[in-house]
């Protein structure tokens, strides 16, 4: 793996492509940090995923805790707190990402799993440099990550 480079959530967009080749209609982008934010990346998400973001990054509060506030909190219950979220490379049309925890645990994760619960931990996002190598144009071709 190349260098990790820190990134930060800005937000979900939808989709622009219509008809059979279209699959997701969400994405999460993700701006470089430095350098003004030139270099993007967009990972396309299911709807139950993207509306979960979404609600975070507003500042969206339930009376009831949702699955990613659920998920923060049973970490920190066992003790433990997400120390940064890594989107760590492509395979096969597919992203990963992993979930770093205080104590040295690395967890595997779909990306969009490992977003929600950093933007609800407030834990730094980092992308391995190889997906930020081309800048983003508005139409930039994602692939797809598993399905839950």
């Amino acid at each position: 793996m190349t260098g990790m480079v820190p990134v930060t959530i800005t937000g979900v967009v939808r989709g622009t492509e219509d008809g059979a080749e279209r699959r997701e209609r969400f994405f999460i982008e993700l701006a470089e940090a430095s350098g003004g934010g030139t270099r993007r990346l967009r990972i396309g998400v299911g709807d139950a995923e993207a509306a979960a973001l979404a609600f975070s990054l507003q500042g969206q509060e339930f009376p009831r805790p949702m699955t990613y506030q659920f998920m923060a909190s049973l970490v920190t219950a066992a003790g433990s707190a997400v120390r940064s979220v890594r989107v760590t490379g492509l395979r096969d049309g597919i992203f990963y990402a992993q979930v770093m925890l205080r104590g040295g645990a690395t967890v595997d994760a779909r990306p969009s799993d490992a977003l929600n619960l950093a933007a609800i931990t407030g834990a730094p996002v980092y992308v391995a440099e190889e997906l930020l190598a081309v800048p983003a144009g508005p139409h930039q071709p994602t692939p797809r990550q598993p399905a839950s």
